[in-house]
């Protein structure tokens, strides 16, 4: 693969977050193809590094270099099944684009003695399925297909700032000096260190805070502060501030940002609302079938149409796809 300028120009303005409309959906074609996506994902892991390198020190481009030549000439000693010598020409070709994104990211950075000057917006995007991103200070970020994070090069400095659409998972990292704050449609959610997700529903645009572990404060705007405790999701509608919290399933909820999703014996209507987060499809079972069967699998990056196959192998089940991202399941007749 040797990518044409137009190609570094979709890469760069993809990591930056600067696609307009119309390069989006250029670049949405161009890494539907697997050698593409996989030199992509490749090139968003260098840069993130890059970026986190970055964020304590002086920029150094030779220590950068020797930095992302360590990291593509000696991997980790993990076994794993030999690469061709095109894929390794392709990982050389990403740390080339990662510098230099990651030099004009430098640049950008408002130096200390320039407090005034306005800080430069950074923009994360997952186009599809799910992707990870780590902040400069630490933590944890991943974001559901088409959902966006939003902040600026001052970001830990003395505040951690985010914005977010769409639907993401956050894993902070512990600082009490230094509140973190997710601002999502009207809505604040303040931690110094802790687990939770949220989601805005795609009909209603109400907010779904799901807390995992510690604690968070929301704040509406409107003058009214709750806080939310371990095991309750908070629903938040934009257009009212009203906030209603209650008892829920945060764990499945969350369960989309894991590695991997397990089953024990758990039934076909059980099995389905959980793959609907992973997939983040809609999954329609006929009533007649959601207690029915029992299933032990585990799925990590496996296509939905594999594991339904796999499925209707075993139990006399019959699915189908619609456009807009909906399964429906029913029984053979």
């Amino acid at each position: 693969m040797n990518p044409d300028r137009n190609i570094w120009d979709l890469c760069i303005d993809a990591l930056k977050g600067t696609l307009d409309d119309r390069r989006r959906r250029e670049f949405e074609y161009w890494i539907s193809r697997e050698e593409n996506r996989r030199f992509y994902e490749n090139l968003r892991k260098l840069w993130f590094d890059i970026r986190r390198y970055a964020a304590d020190y002086e920029p150094d481009a030779e220590t950068l270099w020797h930095r992302l030549e360590q990291r593509i000439e000696s991997p980790a000693p993990v076994a794993e099944t030999p690469r061709p010598r095109r894929f390794a020409a392709l990982l050389r070709t990403a740390a080339i684009v990662a510098v230099a994104v990651g030099a004009t990211w430098l640049l950008s950075r408002p130096e200390p003695f320039r407090n005034a000057a306005p800080a430069a917006q950074q923009h994360f995007c997952a186009f599809e399925g799910k992707s990870q991103l780590y902040l400069t200070d630490g933590t944890s970020v991943w974001l559901h297909g088409g959902a966006t994070l939003s902040y600026d090069t001052r970001f830990g400095d003395k505040t951690r700032n985010v914005k977010l659409t769409g639907e993401g998972f956050f894993d902070v990292a512990k600082d009490p000096e230094r509140p973190f704050t997710v601002e999502v449609s009207g809505l604040k959610v303040r931690v110094h260190g802790t687990r939770f997700n949220i989601r805005t529903l795609p009909v209603s645009g109400d907010v779904l805070v799901s807390l995992i572990e510690g604690s968070v404060a929301l704040d509406t705007g409107s003058g009214t502060q709750r806080r939310l405790r371990p095991g309750e999701i908070a629903r938040f509608d934009p257009a009212t501030h009203r906030l209603d919290i209650s008892h829920g399933n945060v764990a499945m909820e969350s369960c989309w940002a894991g590695g991997k999703l397990s089953f024990e014996q758990r039934t076909l209507g059980d099995v389905c609302r959980y793959m609907a987060r992973w997939y983040d499809v809609e999954i329609d079972v006929a009533p007649a079938l959601a207690r029915n069967y029992a299933y032990t699998f585990t799925i990590t990056d496996e296509p939905l149409e594999e594991i339904l196959r796999i499925m209707s192998r075993i139990n006399p089940i019959v699915y189908t796809f619609s456009e807009n991202r909906r399964v429906s399941i029913s029984e053979i007749e």
